[in-house]
């Protein structure tokens, strides 16, 4: 399966039906966002990359992450053995 990343709006997740290579800049119908279509491609397969890193490691996210507050990474806890 190929991910289209340039023709999804990096900035609210919104996918156009067509955008023909021609089509350098596109404005996206949704939140008005104008892209360059080579960096907003470039933005969503950086964010997707780092999403399904987050997720094979074991935390939340895979898939597109639009833009959020993010959630601090797990922190493992270390266990005291010393008598309280």
């Amino acid at each position: 399966m190929h991910f289209a990343g340039s023709k999804m709006c990096s900035t609210c997740g919104h996918r156009l039906e067509d955008l023909p290579l021609s089509v350098r800049e596109w404005t996206c119908p949704e939140c008005g966002t104008v892209h360059d279509r080579d960096v907003n491609a470039a933005i969503n397969h950086e964010t997707m990359a780092v999403s399904s890193t987050i997720s094979a490691c074991g935390e939340e996210g895979s898939g597109h992450r639009r833009k959020s507050v993010e959630k601090p990474a797990s922190a493992k806890q270390e266990v005291s053995l010393a008598p309280v």
